[in-house]
């Protein structure tokens, strides 16, 4: 039996998602669920009970409409990269590696059975001298969002990075090498394309008489103003790094019009900027993504694509990740379409039960 509980009632700081499901379940567009319960405080967990008995509860972004199995290989980038490269799709060159920690923990089983084929992060170097080249990309195995990923330049960078993941106690790190191509990311939902949209790194425009440092502020305020939960870091190593590259400070005051790149990493959550491309992408592209967010088992995909051109389906491509959990609240923020876009997604999300297992 369900108890009585108190009114739900959403907040500004809650997750997209939420506020969507809440605001559908109050205005009755959500005829298949009998109840449904919100951790209060922050919005992050839920519950849900379907008049057919089923349950389904979520936790940030996982909504719950996954496996956990796949939702868990979408996670891990080394893993997804096998499957992908195995099931014959095109990604960058690239390889895992161990950081000492983790090889002491895991090697206390696996020693017994005689196994030291580790990939040992002193190999590192090698293998980017001799396989992907510089510049080449580090990222921690697992994360989100673009945390703690790197494009390194040079052996220097390289030293630095493994020693804060060290310090980060990253487990596993993952090289690859450096895409040229524009960055998109593909949401799939159900063996249908729901959006597209191009990212660009995070980047100002000079006035001729603002600082780089304000100009990044006017940017967090206007990114605030357009309902974007982004967040632009201004001690993010990452972003000094590629000032320094190019003999700039935050302080540095770019001339007009001038254009600034401060990320090398294209995630909308760290200050990215969106342009959809739903309507130019070329259906070919379209199957690609549809045929990828299957074959990994999934039904709510974000699939991050690297390529040359996404209207022209001879275009050079590689697949860069995949999302078991992809947040749409930046997309939402681009206009009106695309707001309703994402309401009518979560609302067809939320309104399908979930089988109940005999």
């Amino acid at each position: 039996m369900e108890h009585q509980q108190d009114p739900i009632c959403s907040q500004p700081h809650y997750p997209l998602h939420t506020r969507l499901l809440i605001e559908l379940f109050l205005d009755n567009e959500l005829p298949a669920i009998q109840t449904l319960t919100i951790e209060p405080e922050y919005g992050h967990v839920g519950r849900i009970v379907y008049r057919n008995g089923a349950v389904r509860l979520f936790r940030g972004a996982s909504i719950g409409v996954n496996s956990h199995s796949a939702a868990e290989i979408a996670r891990d980038k080394g893993y997804t990269k096998f499957f992908l490269q195995n099931l014959g799709y095109a990604t960058p060159t690239g390889k895992t590696f161990l950081l000492p920690a983790y090889i002491q923990r895991i090697d206390q089983n696996l020693a017994r059975y005689g196994f030291t084929a580790y990939s040992y992060s002193e190999a590192i170097y090698t293998y980017i001298d001799s396989v992907v080249g510089y510049p080449c990309f580090i990222k921690p195995n697992e994360g989100s969002q673009g945390k703690g990923i790197y494009k390194c330049f040079t052996p220097d960078d390289v030293h630095a990075v493994i020693s804060q993941y060290q310090r980060e106690k990253v487990d596993v790190l993952l090289v690859e090498a450096a895409i040229a191509y524009p960055d998109y990311r593909v949401v799939i939902w159900r063996n249908q394309m729901i959006a597209c949209y191009l990212r660009r790194p995070l980047f100002v425009v000079g006035d001729g008489c603002s600082t780089i440092r304000d100009l990044l502020n006017q940017r967090q305020a206007s990114m605030n103003q357009a309902g974007r939960h982004a967040l632009i870091n201004l001690n993010d190593p990452r972003l000094h790094q590629k000032l320094r590259r190019s003999n700039r400070t935050l302080d540095t005051v770019p001339r007009s019009m001038e254009e600034v790149e401060l990320q090398d990493v294209s995630n909308l959550s760290i200050g990215g900027e969106a342009e959809d491309y739903t309507a130019q992408m070329h259906q070919r592209w379209v199957e690609l993504c549809i045929r990828i967010s299957a074959d990994m088992g999934l039904g709510l995909c974000g699939i991050d694509i690297a390529c040359a051109d996404i209207e022209d389906p001879d275009s050079a491509y590689s697949v860069l990740e995949i999302n078991a959990a992809p947040g749409l609240e930046n997309y939402a923020a681009l206009g009106v379409r695309q707001a309703a876009l994402v309401r009518d997604l979560y609302r067809r999300i939320f309104s399908e039960s979930p089988v109940i297992q005999a």
